[in-house]
């Protein structure tokens, strides 16, 4: 999902929440922190909220079958770049100045971070200016227009949970309600808030779920950026 401009207070060195960005990831990143070598290539995947993310790009390159769905894709290529141009230089500068609330191991300096956003933004407008809404549809949770079961798997990356603060419970039960009626399964990561504490929407989403009789699962992952965030959620049909 589009990650949020973090700004920090001179003083307490803490991230303040300034609205949403388009920053997207790779599949590398997607394949770690959802753990998606268990996924094989006749699976039909969803990335919900998948922002300027090259994961659609690049995972149909390599025979896959996925569509993405986020709200900026009613907005074209340069109106895209355009808003990652813009709120660059402040990601960026929360990143560094919080520095200590990251595991740097997987991608070794807030430099690095954003040289793969940019990578990503290029293999992203490529592709969708070319595949358009073919592959790249305008929608948001928790409203989707796609039939019930159409696709195999659903991907939540960057969106539930960390913006817990501007989200409440009610909105994630609803939104993983909307994607368990399109994805036979979803995956969400990560499980924590900007802030780095794990959800407290996180228990009472379980509970629901449970009680509608899905099999919801927090499962190990071998990735950490977010100190402590090294869990996704996992849920299916029972």
């Amino acid at each position: 999902m589009n990650e949020i401009v973090q700004r920090t207070s001179p003083d307490r060195r803490n991230f303040r929440l300034d609205g949403v960005v388009p920053w997207g990831r790779q599949l590398d990143e997607y394949r770690a922190f959802f753990a998606l070598d268990d996924v094989m290539p006749s699976a039909n995947i969803l990335d919900i909220g998948g922002g300027p993310s090259s994961f659609t790009s690049e995972a149909v390159a390599g025979g896959f079958d996925v569509t993405a769905v986020d709200p900026i894709y009613a907005f074209d290529g340069p109106a895209i770049r355009a808003q990652f141009d813009a709120t660059s230089k402040a990601l960026r500068a929360g990143m560094h100045a919080a520095a200590y609330r990251f595991n740097w191991g997987f991608y070794g300096s807030e430099t690095q971070v954003h040289r793969r956003r940019q990578t990503a933004l290029e293999l992203f407008l490529t592709d969708f200016a070319l595949a358009g809404s073919r592959r790249y549809v305008a929608a948001a949770l928790p409203n989707l227009a796609f039939d019930d079961g159409a696709f195999d798997l659903a991907l939540i990356s960057h969106f539930l949970f960390l913006y817990g603060d501007e989200l409440d419970g009610v909105f994630h039960i609803a939104a993983l309600r909307e994607a368990l009626r399109v994805a036979g399964e979803v995956r969400v990561f990560p499980l924590v808030n900007l802030d780095g504490r794990p959800s407290s929407h996180l228990p009472g989403v379980i509970r629901a779920l449970e009680t509608d009789g899905y099999r919801v699962t927090l499962q190990s992952v071998d990735f950490e950026f977010q100190v402590g965030a090294t869990k996704m959620l996992r849920i299916r049909r029972g």
